[in-house]
């Protein structure tokens, strides 16, 4: 039988998406994260570098695109459900951002333009955990995980956090990139982004 606790997921199987770790404190990485929420996508964002100037705001021209990576976005559901409730994300909040090369054309030939997904470069998680078991003290950590690699150590606060603390529409995540978290905030949800 199933404990209260637990979520129900995938036909009734009993499931959780909180964030598992190694003895070490590493994340291991979450194995069924494409069953989790799509939040959204993107192709070619790229973040600038320090205080760089900002860059021509033109679209992007093909060329540009065809050495870009493709972002698929998802949630954990529980944390997705309690932030169209509250507009905040919950302790646990997992979202992983996996990472494929853009690739044109396929070798049947029948496409003519165009773009999609090709091979997998990278798969990059970050949690809301205030209780870390790297014993950092920010709630938030970033993860990155190659290709074939199953746990992490986190990145330095100041290679992750401190952007997303600046940057970032709210807590910490880039909801104004995301349009199912964009446009879910509970109604009468006034609390300002950045």
């Amino acid at each position: 039988s199933r404990k209260p606790s637990q979520p129900v997921r995938n036909g009734g199987h009993s499931a959780s998406s909180a964030p598992q770790y190694t003895a070490t404190g590493e994340l291991k990485l979450p194995e069924d994260f494409e069953t989790w929420v799509f939040v959204g996508a993107n192709l070619g964002l790229e973040y600038r570098e320090g205080d760089a100037p900002e860059s021509n705001t033109d679209p992007p021209q093909e060329g540009h695109l065809q050495k870009a990576n493709f972002h698929n976005v998802y949630i954990n559901p529980e944390a997705f459900e309690h932030f169209t409730r509250t507009g905040k994300f919950p302790e646990q909040t997992m979202l992983v951002l996996d990472v494929y090369q853009a690739a044109a054309g396929e070798p049947r030939k029948i496409v003519s333009r165009g773009l999609f997904p090709g091979q997998r470069k990278e798969i990059a998680v970050a949690v809301k955990n205030s209780r870390r078991p790297d014993g950092s003290q920010t709630d938030w950590a970033y993860y990155d995980f190659p290709p074939g690699q199953k746990t992490a150590r986190a990145f330095p606060d100041k290679a992750c956090y401190d952007c997303h603390l600046q940057h970032a529409d709210r807590d910490n995540v880039w909801t104004q990139f995301y349009p199912t978290l964009r446009d879910k905030r509970p109604a009468g949800d006034k609390s300002p982004d950045k």
